[in-house]
């Protein structure tokens, strides 16, 4: 008849046998082996070797919970840094396009690519054609000036003897009634 461990009641055992963790512990040999030594002999020696071996592996455990833990937040934490710098920045041109290795700002048409006549006769809807020749003069002029011709707030004034917030409110003013223009056509 096996002898009895005193540290463990049959209650006790029954409970530990339900224990996951106490389940993956005995799965290995080498501690299924010092688990039934210390419960057939219990001494000082076969307790203490079982002991140490699951304090070894409940430290092994805990380890590898929280590198997964580590882990997938930091995952987490990268896919979340990813997706903000996308919605702020969605276009870089410099960013690789394809397996060419060629950039966005290669792909661009370069400078010299330049609007040649009016900035009107470009227009090809008739409701922005239209709501362009309701514009001032003025206004179409600060248009021209900043967008056929690329010229920046401080350099429009300068050229027209008004201040940089004057061009600013032009532009403005007119993008506005260029965009009640369109509005009014599709309506």
């Amino acid at each position: 008849m096996m002898k009895k461990c005193p540290f463990i009641t049959t209650k006790a055992y029954e409970e530990l046998k339900e224990n996951l963790l106490f389940k993956s512990f005995v799965q290995e040999d080498v501690h299924w082996t010092s688990f039934r030594e210390a419960l057939l002999n219990p001494s000082q020696k076969t307790l203490m070797n079982l002991n140490t071996l699951f304090h070894m592996y409940y430290v092994e455990i805990r380890f590898i919970a929280y590198l997964t833990k580590l882990i997938r937040y930091t995952a987490i934490n990268f896919d979340r840094k990813r997706r903000l710098e996308h919605l702020r920045y969605p276009l870089t041109l410099d960013q690789s396009v394809g397996e060419s290795g060629s950039t966005w700002i290669d792909l661009v048409g370069s400078e010299d690519t330049q609007i040649d006549g009016r900035f009107e006769e470009q227009l090809t809807s008739k409701s922005l054609y239209s709501a362009y020749k309701r514009l001032t003069g003025k206004q179409r002029e600060v248009l021209e000036n900043s967008y056929r011709l690329e010229a920046t707030d401080t350099e429009i004034a300068e050229a027209s003897g008004i201040s940089q917030q004057a061009v600013s409110r032009r532009r403005k003013r007119a993008l506005e009634k260029l965009r009640e223009g369109r509005k009014e056509s599709i309506r």
